[in-house]
C-alpha cells in the first residue's frame, strides 16, 4: 500500500494515515475476507489466503479450525461493522458466534482449542493462548450476540474454571493441562486485553471479576514478567515465574514491549487502577516503548524486528507484521496522553513513521492482504496471508481511528493544523 510520504509528521498527517488504512479495511480488506476467508460451508473461518495459479485467484485453506482464529475473526468483523462495513454475504459476525458456540464450546465454561474442520472432532489439549481470545471475542461478542447465545455465562464460568484449575499461587495460569514448561507471559498479556475488553463492555457488578484479573495481571507482569534492571518485558519462565534457564529466558520481542506498554497505559487511565498502579505503569511503558524503539527497530527498513536478547543485542532480523501494529498502538496511547504540544508533536511524528513501516506490508498487487515477513535483506518471502494476523492490522487502524474521533470531536489541535476530514 502506498503512502504519501511528503505531508508531515502531525496531527493532519495521523489523521489522514487513519483514513487511508480505514478505507483500505474498508474497501479492500474485509471484502476479500468475507468473501473468501469465510467457511460457509463447513463453518468457522479459514487459516489463510493464498494467490493461486497463473490467474493469482484468490484461494483459501485451514483443514482444522482453531479458537485463536475464530475469535480474533470476530473481533475483526466486528469491527468492521461497527465502522459502518457491511457484508455481502450473511453476517461473519453471527457466523463465527454460531460457530463458536455450535462447535468450540462444550458447555460449563470449556472452550475446545480447535476443531476439525470437516468431521467437527474437537481438539480437547487446554491452550492458555486460546481461552485468552475466546474471552478477548466474548466479550466484543457481548455488545450484539447476547440474546442468541449465553454470552456473559460462558465468559464468566470460563474464568472461574480457569481460576480454579489452572490458576497458579504465584499469580497467573498454566499453560497446558497437564501443567508445562515454560510458562509464558504472552497468554497472559492477552488475558489482560480480554480483562479490559470486559470491564468496558458490562457493568457493574459484573465488572468485579475482570478488574480482580486485570489487576492481578498487570501486577505480575510488573514484579515477574519485567527484568528489573532494564523494564524489558521477558517471554519465557520457570515454575517460580523466574526467566526460564539458558537462552530462552533471555529472549525478548520488541512486538510485545510494544504490546504491553499499550495494555499497561490503559490500565493506568482506568478508574480501577490505583494512584500507585497509575505511576508504576506510566514509567514501565514509557521504558517498555524506549526499549523497542532503541534496540528493537531496524534504522535501515524502518521495522520493528523480530526478537533481541536480554543485552539488547540482536538475536532475530526477521520482521513479521504483527510487531509494525503493536508500535502503532503504543504512540498512539503516548499520543492521548500527551500534556504539551511537544510531546502530542512527537507521538505523531511515530504514529506516522510506524503506519508507514506497516503500510509495507500491504500488498498493492492483492489489494486486501498483506506479506506476513520481511527479510533482513528488504524482500517479503512469498508465503500465504494468515488470518491470525488480521486482528493485528485491525486493531491498529481501530485505536487509530479512536483518538482521530476524539481529536474531531474535542477540536484540540493547533490553528495552523489542518485536520482532514
Amino acid at each position: 500500500m502506498e503512502m504519501d510520504e511528503s505531508r508531515g509528521s502531525g496531527w493532519g498527517a495521523v489523521i489522514a494515515i487513519q483514513n487511508e488504512l480505514s478505507a483500505w479495511l474498508r474497501d479492500c480488506a474485509l471484502p476479500v475476507w468475507d468473501a473468501y476467508g469465510v467457511d460457509r460451508r463447513c463453518g468457522g473461518y479459514f487459516e489463510d489466503i493464498s494467490l493461486l495459479g497463473p490467474q493469482r485467484a484468490f484461494g483459501a485453506s485451514g483443514v482444522v479450525r482453531r479458537g485463536r482464529v475464530v475469535a480474533r475473526q470476530i473481533y475483526a468483523f466486528d469491527v468492521g461493522q461497527r465502522l459502518g462495513w457491511t457484508s455481502a454475504f450473511a453476517n461473519p459476525v453471527d457466523h463465527g458466534c454460531d460457530y463458536l458456540f455450535s462447535r468450540l464450546y462444550a458447555g460449563d465454561g470449556v472452550f475446545h482449542t480447535a476443531a476439525d474442520a470437516g468431521t467437527h472432532e474437537p481438539h480437547a489439549s487446554f491452550n492458555l493462548y486460546e481461552q485468552a481470545f475466546y474471552l478477548f471475542a466474548l466479550a466484543r461478542l457481548s455488545a450484539a450476540s447476547a440474546d442468541r447465545v449465553p454470552i456473559v455465562e460462558a465468559a464468566t464460568r470460563c474464568l472461574q474454571r480457569l481460576r480454579g484449575e489452572c490458576g497458579r499461587n504465584l499469580g497467573g495460569f498454566e499453560e497446558s493441562t497437564p501443567p508445562s514448561l515454560p510458562l509464558k507471559s504472552n497468554p497472559h498479556m492477552h488475558l489482560l486485553e480480554a480483562a479490559l475488553e470486559w470491564i468496558n463492555a458490562v457493568s457493574e457488578p459484573m465488572r468485579e471479576p475482570w478488574i480482580d484479573l486485570a489487576r492481578e495481571l498487570v501486577r505480575l507482569s510488573l514484579t515477574h514478567f519485567r527484568d528489573p534492571s532494564t523494564g524489558a518485558i521477558r517471554e519465557y519462565f520457570d515454575l517460580q515465574w523466574r526467566p526460564m534457564a539458558g537462552d530462552d529466558g533471555r529472549i525478548l520481542e520488541p512486538g510485545h514491549q510494544f504490546e504491553w506498554a499499550w495494555l499497561l497505559m490503559q490500565w493506568s487511565d482506568s478508574p480501577h487502577s490505583t494512584a500507585a498502579d497509575r505511576t508504576v505503569c506510566t514509567v514501565a511503558a514509557a521504558q517498555l516503548i524506549a526499549i523497542g524503539e532503541t534496540w528493537g527497530v531496524d534504522q535501515t527498513r524502518g521495522v520493528a524486528i523480530n526478537e533481541i536478547w536480554d543485552d539488547m543485542t540482536t538475536k532475530d532480523t526477521g520482521a513479521k507484521l504483527w510487531p509494525q501494529t503493536e508500535r502503532i498502538k503504543a504512540w498512539r496511547a503516548t499520543l492521548d496522553r500527551a500534556t504539551t504540544d511537544v510531546e502530542a508533536a512527537a507521538a505523531c511524528h511515530k504514529i506516522v513513521i510506524a503506519a508507514r513501516s506497516l503500510a509495507k506490508y500491504l500488498r498493492t498487487d492483492a489489494p486486501g492482504l498483506w506479506h506476513e515477513s520481511y527479510s533482513a535483506d528488504g524482500t517479503f518471502p512469498p508465503g500465504p496471508c494468515k488470518a491470525s494476523s488480521f486482528y493485528h492490522i485491525v486493531c491498529a487502524i481501530d485505536v487509530l481511528r479512536k483518538t482521530a474521533s476524539r481529536r474531531r470531536a474535542t477540536v484540540l489541535y493547533s490553528p495552523n493544523v489542518s485536520v482532514p476530514g
